[in-house]
């Protein structure tokens, strides 16, 4: 058997907004480019560990776009390889909630190659394969220990797909929620196969001589992230076959930093921004590739503010943007901005007891809507973009208990 192993595609993704309509073709270039390559491998299973959208609202030709492509793979692969490959998918954090799922959107009732678990359908079974596929939950241990281990049973080739992080394996970001690679041998699976951590992690065996194995995403999410995008081919056997299949990106994406242990006047900073454009500019032309750079300044002004940090922006078409980050710098001793710790989300109203997390995710979708989204004059939604938030909110609002009735 071969499967196709891919996370993160996160069709739709429109940030920063100066860039969207590039960011959002640099992500469908990017999942087209993977159906490509899993044509050409003839695979039997496909499994997309999550986030396949960016957002629970979307634009309705992005809807097609991916629905079309799911099944121009199935089609190409029967046509070059006499065979239909089984596609099976689980929820994301990007992907919506459980009721409110843009997974629903790609389900048709005559899409019978096309698996998408959900909470009351767990498992897919057939003559080869037991998979169990774990959403994504906020607190993925306890939804490991209470949904999908008990569900680890039966015969065939064990596979389990889940949404999150991983101890010892993945680089867990604070605040996280993760599961140990002892928890999972427990279940005693052939093969984990998870999203959610945007980067490449290789396979690696677990207690129980199964493996665990991260695609990582297909294209790079943010400024921070590393390239070397793309997704796994696993050759099930006795000795399972590994191999990496890499994506070429659409554009060059670059994160600078500028940083200065002394003072220095703001011209200072615009000679080295310029140094940094200057530089990204010639590996642009010698790829032949398009691209845009983020340049983070660290460091402190000996005089003036920030906006007086300015460029004249080479005129070039393959420079597609450039942003100076200023937000980090240190202005003069007579200026200085108070400091501030900055606090998570969920730890500023820890008074609120579980419903903090629910805070903290709406904060993080709003924040990520208004990017996006927001009017370039108002720099609010539309009250028509408000409506899914404000029902999201009461929904919530409606789901938690708060007190308890007084008696």
């Amino acid at each position: 058997m071969k499967f196709a192993v891919i996370a993160d595609t996160h069709i739709g993704r429109g940030i920063p907004l100066a860039i969207a309509e590039f960011r959002r073709e640099a992500f469908s270039r990017a999942f087209s480019d993977a159906i490509d390559k899993i044509i050409k491998e003839g695979v039997d299973y496909v499994f997309h560990c999550g986030d396949l959208f960016e957002r629970r609202t979307l634009r309705p030709h992005l809807v097609m776009y991916t629905h079309n492509e799911l099944y121009r793979l199935v089609l190409e692969t029967k046509k070059l390889h006499g065979k239909t490959p089984k596609i099976l998918m689980i929820r994301g954090n990007h992907d919506g909630r459980p009721g409110s799922d843009t997974l629903d959107y790609i389900k048709h009732p005559l899409a019978d190659y096309l698996h998408v678990f959900d909470e009351k359908n767990i498992t897919y079974k057939d003559e080869r394969i037991n998979v169990v596929g774990l959403n994504y939950y906020d607190e993925i241990e306890k939804a490991y220990e209470q949904i999908a281990k008990p569900a680890m049973d039966g015969s065939g080739v064990k596979v389990l797909m889940l949404h999150g992080f991983i101890q010892a394996y993945n680089q867990v970001p604070p605040y996280s929620s993760s599961i140990s690679l002892d928890q999972l041998a427990k279940s005693n699976p052939d093969y984990v196969f998870t999203g959610h951590y945007h980067r490449r992690c290789k396979p690696q065996r677990l207690p129980n001589n199964g493996w665990v194995l991260t695609p990582g995403s297909t294209e790079m999410y943010d400024f921070a992230e590393t390239p070397g995008k793309g997704f796994y081919i696993v050759e099930h056997g006795k000795d399972s076959v590994f191999t990496w299949v890499e994506l070429e990106p659409m554009h060059i994406m670059k994160q600078a930093v500028i940083s200065s242990k002394r003072r220095r006047p703001p011209e200072w900073y615009v000679e080295k921004v310029k140094g940094e454009v200057e530089v990204f500019l010639d590996r642009l032309k010698a790829s032949a590739k398009p691209g845009y750079i983020r340049i983070r300044l660290d460091g402190s002004l000996s005089e003036g503010f920030p906006s007086d940090i300015t460029i004249d922006i080479p005129d070039d078409p393959l420079l597609l943007w450039v942003d100076v980050d200023t937000m980090k710098m240190e202005l003069p001793a007579l200026t200085v901005r108070p400091k501030r710790d900055r606090v998570d989300v969920k730890d500023h109203f820890s008074g609120f007891g579980e419903f903090a997390k629910d805070i903290r995710e709406m904060h993080l979708m709003v924040g990520d809507a208004l990017e996006e989204d927001a009017s370039s004059s108002t720099g609010l939604l539309k009250p028509t973009q408000r409506v899914p938030y404000i029902n999201e909110w009461v929904k919530r609002f409606e789901n938690r208990k708060f007190r308890e009735a007084e008696e």
